[in-house]
Formats: C-alpha cells, sequence, structure tokens
C-alpha cells in the first residue's frame, strides 16, 4: 500500500563520457547501447520507484551535459535539485580529480545542501584507480556513499538510485 507520492529532482553530473546517460538508461529501461553520443544540455528521464517505506517516488533524472561549452546553462539544469549522483570513470583517473577541482564547486555554487552519492562506474573494465584515492575523495566531498556500478552489466545501478531517493527523501522532508 502506498501512502503518499513524492516528485524528486537528482541530477547525474561527471565528465563526458564517464558513462551518466548509461547508467540513466540502465535504470529507466534495463537496456545498454555501446554507442557513445554526448548528452546536449541535458536530458530528462521520469522513473516511479516505491521506497523501503512504501512510499511512491517519481523520480526526475536530469542527465546534465558533461561538456566544457554547457557551463553557463548548467546552473539553470541545477535549479531545484533533490540529490546528485556524481559519476568518476574507473578506466580514466582524471575524472575522478575533475569531481573534485570542477564538478563538487560547481555543484556547491548552484544547490548546497544535498545528498550526494559519488559513483565508480566502468566497475567491469581494468581500474587505473585505487580504492583508497576514491575513498579520500569521497571524503573530501562529502559524499554520502560510495558505490562501484556498471551500466554495461548493472552492477549497484538500481541501488545508486534507490539509496539518492532515499537520503533526498530524508533531506527534503
Amino acid at each position: 500500500m502506498v501512502y503518499r507520492t513524492y516528485n524528486l529532482k537528482i541530477i547525474i553530473i561527471g565528465d563526458p563520457g564517464v558513462g551518466k546517460t548509461s547508467l540513466v538508461k540502465k535504470f529507466v529501461s534495463r537496456q545498454f547501447s555501446r554507442d557513445y553520443k554526448a548528452s546536449i544540455g541535458t536530458n530528462l528521464f521520469i522513473k516511479k520507484i516505491v521506497s523501503d517505506s512504501d512510499e511512491e517516488i517519481s523520480l526526475n533524472i536530469w542527465d546534465i551535459a558533461g561538456q566544457e561549452r554547457w557551463v553557463k546553462m548548467r546552473h539553470l539544469y541545477y535549479s531545484g535539485s533533490d540529490g546528485a549522483l556524481i559519476v568518476g570513470d574507473l578506466t580514466r583517473k582524471n575524472t575522478f580529480y575533475q569531481i573534485t577541482k570542477f564538478w563538487i564547486p560547481d555543484l556547491k555554487k548552484n544547490c548546497s545542501g544535498i545528498p550526494i552519492i559519488l559513483l565508480a562506474n566502468k566497475n567491469d573494465l581494468k581500474s587505473d584507480i585505487s580504492k583508497t584515492e576514491i575513498e579520500e575523495i569521497s571524503n573530501k566531498i562529502n559524499a554520502n556513499s560510495i558505490l562501484y556500478t556498471s551500466a554495461k552489466n548493472g552492477e549497484h545501478v538500481e541501488e545508486s538510485f534507490k539509496l539518492i531517493s532515499e537520503l533526498s527523501l530524508k533531506f527534503s522532508h
């Protein structure tokens, strides 16, 4: 039995090519595509889930383009966010350093006080960064959690979106 329905805006951010769109598509439609197409501005996905406490949550997932040319528009996409998934690519160590150098300052400037989950994506491939380094980055950005994901095989994808939903509900209600 569903008690209430909540609408949550979740943003997913990170460098180009880290797998943001692939993660969202795997969560929403259970599909994985090998084709890489850069997002233009933002893609919006909606999926309804039921929380552990039997509340219906309508997730509005904003897949925000990582390319630099969108930097002037990005703050508009952040507005009203209830939670953030920040994605790094395990095969490219630099994408994790960009999280501390660019993505977190950009996020905090535009919306602070929301839960953040760090996603270490492409866990099905050989990693270029140690778990210790990822934990240090997570601590530095005050992430609420780290999850090692794979959009290809679905590892921790569902869990990522469910966890950010639960945390967002706690933070906002």
